[in-house]
C-alpha cells in the first residue's frame, strides 16, 4: 500500500471523514503539520471545547442528543491546520443544530452562548464566537438552519444565533461555561471533537459527567500522526521568501521571520534564514557559533533550521542567497530594519511578505454601541462621565495639603529604598515643588507609587519614623508653624489610609461622597431634563454613596453593553493597504499584518483577500499581538515548542505562504 493510501486510511480512522476530504488534506499539507492536527490557538481550543461540552451536557430544555449511530450527532470531522470542519449525521441534523445554536430557554441559554452562525461561501454554516476569530465550519445549509429555527420557535425558544450583539445573559453564560474547564481539560475536549471516529455514542456518554480522558483519544499508530516532512508537500514547497517592512522599520519583520522559519522547521522543512548579523540578540553574526559552512543552528530542537548573517556587499549577499537555494527547501530573507540594508534582495524572491502594523482604523468604519442596561444604570454611567468632566475641586487647608504631600513622597521614599541596599539612597530628597501641584490638583494618581500593605511589609512603621527623621530639618525650615502637628499626626494617618487601600491624594469615603453630592447639585437640572425627575430622585443617591462591598457600581451590568464594530468596505480596506506597498512587486506580494490586537472579522478578511487577488496581489495574512512574540526569540527553546499561541500564529502564516509557493510552482510548470 502506498504512503498516501496508508496516511489517508489512518486519518480516516480518527476523523471518520470521507476519502476525498482526507485525501485533500494530505495532498495539501502532507505530514508537515501532523496527520490529525490539534489546534494550538487557546481561543480556538476553548471554543471547540465549549462546543463539545455543550453537546455532551445540554440545557435541560433540550435533553440529551439521542444519536446512537454518531458521537453526539457528529459523524465526522475534518481537522485542519488551525481550522475545523464538522460533518453532522444527516439523520440528526436538526436536533444537532438545536443543541449547538444558542436560544433563550426557560432558565437560561440553551446551546453555545455567544455563538453566531452565518452561511458561508460554499453554503456551509460557519459558526464563530461573537467578536472573536475562533470559528468552525459545519456541513449544513441555510435551509437546515431555517428548519432548526422553526423547531426552536415552536418549542417557545428565541433564536439568538443571528443577533449582532450578545443577548442579555450570554456573556455571563459563556464565562460560566468555560470556567468549568480544569487546566488541560479544554485541550482534551478540543481533541475529542477533532477525532469523533474514535468515540461512538456509547463511549461518549460518560462525558455528561466528566471530561474526555487522554487514553480515550488515543487511536492506532499514534507516532505516525506526528509532524514530519512526508507527503506531496515534501519537495514541492521550494522558493525564496523576502520579509520586508512597509514604510518604516520597527514593524516586527524579524519576529515574523523567526516564527515563520520555526513553523516550517517543526514539520521538517529545510529552512535557511538570512538576516542582518548586526542584531546583538541574533546568533547569526557570531563566528564562534557556526556549525556548518556559513550556517548557524538557530534553535536547539530544530535541526533543519539554519541561519547566516547577510554580508553588506550586495554581490556577496546574492551569492549567499543562491547557495541557500541549493541547500534548503525554503529560504527566508529578513531584509532589515528601517534602513533597509538588504531590500535589494526583494528582487531575488519568489514571494514577498510586506509586513505592516495593523491599524484598526483601516478595517473599522465605525463602532455602534448597543446598551441594554437599565435606564438608571445608564444614568450612573452618564454621571461617571460628568464627574470626570466637572470634578469638584477639593477644598484643603495647608495642613491637609502637607499631609497629602507626605503620603506622596513617602511612597516614593519606600520605592527608592527597594533600589538600594543601604536604604533610600544618600542623595534622595523630597520634591517640595509637589506641594504646588497638589494644590492645583495637577498630580495624576498614576504617577504616585503604591505602598505595600501593612501585613506584607511589617517594617513600614519603622520606615515612617526613618522617613520623617530624614526630612525633619527641611520640613521645619519650610513650614515652622505647621510641621510639629503635621509630623505628629501623619504616621497614624498614613497607616489608617494604607489599611483602607487608599492611594496618596485619594479622598477618603466621606470626602468622596460629599464631592459626588456637590456634582449632583451642579448637574441636577440637566439630569432631570435628560432622565426625568422620578429616575433622578430614586437613583442618584446610590451613585453618590460609597460601594459597600468595593464592587464598582457598573460592574454587574457590563455584559449588557456591546460595542459592535462596523467593517469598512473591503475595497476601501484594500485601497488603504495598497497605498503603503508601492514599489514592491505586486505579482509576488503578500501583505502581512503584524501585531493584530483583537480580531479581524473572518468574513471581512476573506473578502479583502479576494479583492487583493482581483488586483493582482497574492493576498493578506496576519500575525496576532502576543506577549510571546514581543521580541524575536533567538536560540531559545521557545522556537522548538510544539504548542502555544505563537505556534498557532506561525502555523497559519506557514500554511498561507506554502499555499502560495506551491501555487506558483504549479503555474510555472503549466
Amino acid at each position: 500500500m502506498s504512503t498516501e493510501r496508508q496516511a489517508v486510511r489512518l486519518r480516516r480512522q480518527y476523523t471518520g471523514e470521507g476519502h476525498q476530504a482526507a485525501l485533500a488534506f494530505y495532498r495539501r499539507h502532507g505530514m508537515h503539520f501532523g496527520l490529525v492536527p490539534d489546534t494550538h490557538d487557546p481561543q480556538q481550543q476553548t471554543f471547540e471545547a465549549a462546543v463539545l461540552h455543550t453537546l455532551a451536557r445540554p440545557h435541560p430544555a433540550l435533553g440529551p442528543l439521542d444519536t446512537p449511530d454518531a458521537m453526539l450527532g457528529i459523524s465526522a470531522a475534518s481537522p485542519g491546520v488551525e481550522s475545523l470542519v464538522l460533518w453532522p449525521h444527516p439523520d440528526h441534523l436538526t436536533d444537532f443544530l438545536l443543541h449547538l445554536l444558542p436560544t433563550r430557554a426557560a432558565g437560561g441559554i440553551a446551546g453555545v452562548p455567544a455563538l453566531r452562525a452565518a452561511t458561508g461561501t460554499y453554503q456551509d454554516l460557519v459558526v464563530r464566537l461573537l467578536g472573536r476569530s475562533a470559528r468552525i465550519t459545519v456541513r449544513a445549509t441555510g435551509a437546515d438552519v431555517e428548519r432548526a429555527r422553526a423547531a426552536a420557535l415552536t418549542a417557545g425558544r428565541e433564536p439568538l444565533w443571528d443577533q449582532r450583539a450578545a443577548a442579555e445573559g450570554e456573556r455571563h453564560a459563556w464565562g460560566t461555561l468555560v470556567d468549568v474547564f480544569a487546566p488541560g481539560e479544554s485541550a482534551l475536549w478540543s481533541r475529542a471533537l477533532r477525532r469523533p471516529a474514535l468515540t461512538g455514542a456509547t463511549e461518549s456518554t460518560p462525558w455528561a459527567g466528566r471530561a474526555p480522558l487522554a487514553p480515550e483519544l488515543e487511536g492506532p499508530k499514534p507516532q505516525q500522526l506526528l509532524p514530519r516532512p512526508v507527503g506531496p508537500l515534501a519537495g514541492s514547497v521550494r522558493g525564496v521568501v523576502a520579509i520586508t517592512p512597509v514604510a518604516q522599520g520597527g514593524v516586527g519583520c524579524s519576529t515574523v521571520a523567526v516564527q515563520f522559519a520555526a513553523a516550517l522547521a517543526r514539520g521538517g522543512t529545510r529552512v535557511r534564514l538570512l538576516a542582518d548579523g548586526g542584531d546583538p540578540s541574533s546568533p547569526l553574526g557570531r563566528q564562534d557559533q557556526r556549525d556548518e559552512g556559513p550556517w548557524h543552528l538557530v534553535a536547539a530542537g530544530l535541526p533543519t533550521l539554519r541561519g547566516a548573517a547577510l554580508p553588506e556587499n550586495r554581490e556577496e549577499a546574492r551569492t549567499l542567497v543562491e547557495l541557500a537555494r541549493t541547500q534548503a527547501d525554503v529560504v527566508l530573507i529578513d531584509t532589515g530594519n528601517g534602513a533597509y540594508p538588504h531590500q535589494h534582495l526583494v528582487q531575488e524572491a519568489d514571494l514577498v511578505l510586506a509586513v505592516t502594523r495593523y491599524d484598526q482604523r483601516h478595517w473599522i468604519a465605525d463602532t455602534e454601541t448597543v446598551d441594554r442596561r437599565p435606564e438608571h444604570v445608564q444614568m450612573w454611567a452618564w454621571l461617571d462621565q460628568q464627574y470626570l468632566l466637572r470634578r469638584p475641586r477639593r477644598e484643603r487647608n495647608r495642613e491637609q495639603l502637607l499631609l497629602d504631600f507626605l503620603d506622596v513622597v513617602f511612597a516614593d521614599w519606600v520605592q527608592q529604598r527597594t533600589w538600594y541596599d543601604d536604604g533610600a539612597g544618600s542623595d534622595w530628597e523630597p520634591d517640595w515643588a509637589l506641594l504646588a501641584e497638589l494644590e492645583e490638583e495637577e498630580l495624576e494618581a498614576r504617577d504616585i507609587e503604591q505602598l505595600p500593605t501593612e501585613d506584607d511589609e511589617p517594617d513600614l512603621g519603622r520606615w515612617r519614623t526613618e522617613f520623617l527623621a530624614a526630612i525633619d530639618a527641611e520640613g521645619t525650615r519650610r513650614h515652622p508653624a505647621l510641621w510639629p502637628q503635621v509630623s505628629a499626626a501623619w504616621p497614624e494617618r498614613s497607616r489608617r489610609r494604607n489599611r483602607a487601600g487608599l492611594l496618596a491624594t485619594q479622598p477618603e469615603a466621606a470626602e468622596q461622597e460629599a464631592r459626588c453630592w456637590a456634582l449632583l447639585e451642579t448637574v441636577e437640572s440637566e439630569a432631570i431634563a435628560r432622565w426625568g425627575a422620578d429616575l433622578w430622585r430614586d437613583h442618584r443617591g446610590q451613585w453618590a454613596a460609597p460601594a459597600a462591598d468595593d464592587v464598582p457600581l457598573l460592574q454587574p451590568y457590563e455584559d449588557l453593553i456591546e460595542h459592535i464594530n462596523i467593517p469598512r468596505p473591503s475595497s476601501d480596506v484594500v485601497d488603504l493597504l495598497l497605498r503603503s506597498v508601492h514599489g514592491l512587486p505586486a505579482d509576488r506580494l503578500m501583505i502581512t499584518l503584524n501585531r493584530v490586537r483583537g480580531d479581524i472579522d473572518p468574513q471581512q478578511l476573506a473578502d479583502v483577500d479576494r479583492v487583493l487577488g482581483e488586483r493582482g496581489i497574492r493576498g493578506v495574512a496576519f500575525v496576532p499581538h502576543l506577549p510571546e512574540l514581543a521580541e524575536p526569540s533567538w536560540d531559545t527553546p521557545v522556537l522548538a515548542e510544539r504548542g502555544g499561541p505563537q505556534v498557532a500564529a506561525g502555523a497559519r502564516l506557514a500554511v498561507a505562504v506554502t499555499d502560495q509557493l506551491t501555487t506558483s510552482k504549479s503555474a510555472a510548470e503549466r
